[in-house]
């Protein structure tokens, strides 16, 4: 999935007057709260993808699709001073992103190197 796929989708399901480089730089915003949660749990840093591609690939697979989605609508709903809209939008957000932290942190060990002596 990449970055183009989403804002396309977002357009299809929520017309808007705002620019391909804003949606972008929004979805950039949620890449990089991502990846670093992501990162919190490893060693290993996963670098963001958006700094090296105009369409980069997102770190999400499809089956995630919406946590973007939903971050894009509720940036909309905001800029358009639609605070219902956006009250609504932005709670299915963090529905849809708490719910992956909880299964991310349930599939992945924290990484540390911190020896207990008893």
């Amino acid at each position: 999935m990449t970055a183009n796929d989403i804002i396309t989708k977002c357009d299809r399901i929520k017309p808007n007057g705002y620019s391909y480089l804003q949606k972008q730089s929004w979805l950039k915003k949620a890449e990089s709260d991502i990846i670093e949660y992501v990162n919190m749990y490893s060693e290993a840093k996963t670098p963001c993808m958006f700094d090296s591609s105009d369409n980069p690939e997102l770190y999400l697979d499809d089956t995630h699709e919406n946590i973007y989605l939903y971050y894009l609508i509720s940036m909309i709903d905001l800029s358009n001073q639609e605070y219902d809209l956006y009250n609504n939008s932005s709670a299915f957000f963090n529905h849809e992103f708490s719910r992956w932290k909880r299964n991310f942190r349930q599939r992945t060990l924290p990484e540390c190197k911190i020896s207990v002596k008893v």
